[in-house]
């Protein structure tokens, strides 16, 4: 069962190579490693190319969420593969956490399967996970860590419809009874220097509004 792992890169020359070297050592070639590279003003298509990830260049600056639709569009269509993985490029996200995920995956045939981080930065965050944690018993739905059954995926056939912050398959998936799991992930410091969400103010009125929505949705 072939993996693809899926990382949305803007900027990210200083740690995208490393990244994705990391995730050959770990998993070895039995792996597809995607670079949604977003129309990046630095040297990113370069390292990610040259450490062995099949690169993607987006025609245009798609945002965060769009870029990781992008490289899932790729994989279902173009690579067979049973499980798709999302990661980030800052390489806070530690490789040795995805068999760990893919383990919990196959031998409780999951739909998904989340990274729950040891703790969340931010009130917003806090926020989103108590609302999971009191309906679904989900700590950590923020996590941008998440494995999902190649198949899900194709049902959906997007990442996101709005601004869920990747969480919308996820709640879809709750609330349809899929088999969803959450597994403890390592998170190490930044690499690099740009917040994903921005400043503080801005981070926490985006998350919520999120939030929001989702309850609305949902």
């Amino acid at each position: 069962m072939k993996l693809s792992v899926v990382i949305p890169a803007y900027n990210e020359q200083s740690t995208i190579g490393r990244v994705v070297e990391e995730i050959f050592n770990v998993l070895g070639n039995n792996v597809y490693v995607i670079v949604a590279n977003d129309c990046s003003k630095d040297a990113t298509a370069n390292f990610a190319s040259e450490a062995g990830a099949i690169v993607l260049d987006l025609e245009s600056n798609h945002g965060y969420a769009k870029a990781i639709e992008k490289g899932l569009d790729y994989a279902t269509e173009y690579l067979d593969v049973t499980y798709l993985i999302t990661m980030d490029a800052d390489g806070q996200h530690d490789p040795r956490s995805i068999p760990v995920m893919y383990k919990k995956a196959v031998d409780n045939n999951c739909d998904l399967v989340l990274g729950q981080r040891p703790s969340c930065a931010r009130f917003s965050e806090r926020l989103y996970s108590l609302y999971f944690r009191f309906r679904f018993n989900i700590s950590d739905p923020l996590s941008g860590l998440k494995l999902y059954k190649s198949s899900l995926y194709k049902q959906f056939a997007y990442f996101e419809s709005y601004d869920s912050i990747g969480t919308e398959i996820l709640t879809s998936s709750l609330v349809e009874n899929k088999a969803v799991a959450q597994v403890p992930i390592t998170i190490r410091d930044r690499q690099d220097s740009v917040p994903r969400f921005g400043g503080a103010f801005r981070a926490n009125v985006r998350i919520i509004n999120s939030l929001l929505k989702t309850i609305l949705k949902f």
